[in-house]
């Protein structure tokens, strides 16, 4: 049985019981400040992937790729198979009027990591795990008020450490969590780009930690979460990232799950 999601519902069950109820721009939501998720399951060559219902993690591998380009161009993560900015970018003003092929989803958070006021985050987070393993400052954030995109970003920071027994580990601070839809697709996306900058400085992905602020449930998830919740957690699938796959040239081609066993698709509305 797999730890991170017994962990995980675990969450979900605390904030639905204990969480205060409030009114919010996509809708009510039963909510908690201030939680944590901690896992360990890449030391294990696990992927942490829900197994309680069946997820399509393609869709987030395709917002991978194109956040590790820099792009802000729709029709770049739709190339890459992620449809999840249609939505945020139609309704975002300066798309008014435009077709599909042609908006923006503004600078979030790929064109932060590649080139935040004219820095190279990701290359130069790279570059100092390589020359320099024991610093505190490996950090790339998406929090940039003078640059607006189509959304707010909600994971705003990301930093890296080597242990002393040379796992690569990885916290990330997230200012609001929808822990139903936002939350399980982060961690398949920070899972993956933790074993591909591993990868890239020759090391082994080890523990990953989201630290997070608003962590909410929305109300109408919660027949749909009522579903999951009665479904055992399974065993979490191996993965492997093919011989020849970089980092900044990722692609949802690149990354293969071994014997992913789930209980089905459970449908949730998105809320935008």
């Amino acid at each position: 049985m797999s730890k991170y999601e017994v962990d995980y519902m675990n969450l979900v069950d605390r904030v639905l019981q204990e969480g205060e109820d409030r009114e919010t721009r996509a809708g009510p939501t039963r909510a908690c400040f201030g939680t944590v998720l901690v896992i360990n399951s890449l030391e294990d060559g696990r992927f942490p992937i829900l197994t309680t219902r069946k997820m399509y993690p393609e869709g987030v591998w395709g917002e991978l790729a194109a956040f590790v380009r820099g792009t802000t161009r729709l029709a770049d993560f739709k190339h890459f198979g992620c449809n999840y900015w249609d939505a945020n970018a139609a309704a975002w003003p300066p798309n008014k009027g435009k077709v599909l092929a042609e908006m923006s989803v503004g600078p979030i958070y790929g064109k932060q990591w590649r080139d935040f006021d004219c820095v190279d985050q990701l290359e130069n987070l790279v570059e100092n795990l390589k020359l320099n393993p024991r610093s505190r400052r490996h950090v790339i954030t998406t929090f940039n008020p003078s640059d607006e995109g189509c959304l707010p970003p909600c994971h705003l920071l990301a930093q890296f450490n080597i242990t002393n027994y040379g796992w690569l580990e990885c916290i990330v601070y997230m200012r609001s969590v929808d822990l139903i839809l936002g939350l399980p697709s982060d961690i398949v996306l920070y899972a993956t780009l933790l074993a591909l900058v591993a990868k890239e400085i020759g090391r082994e992905p080890g523990y990953l930690t989201f630290m997070m602020g608003d962590t909410h449930v929305y109300n109408n998830h919660r027949v749909g979460w009522q579903a999951q919740r009665a479904h055992a957690p399974q065993e979490l699938p191996t993965f492997e990232l093919l011989e020849e796959t970089t980092l900044f040239g990722f692609t949802p081609d690149d990354i293969v799950l071994h014997d992913y066993k789930n209980q089905g698709r459970i449908l949730y509305e998105f809320n935008v």
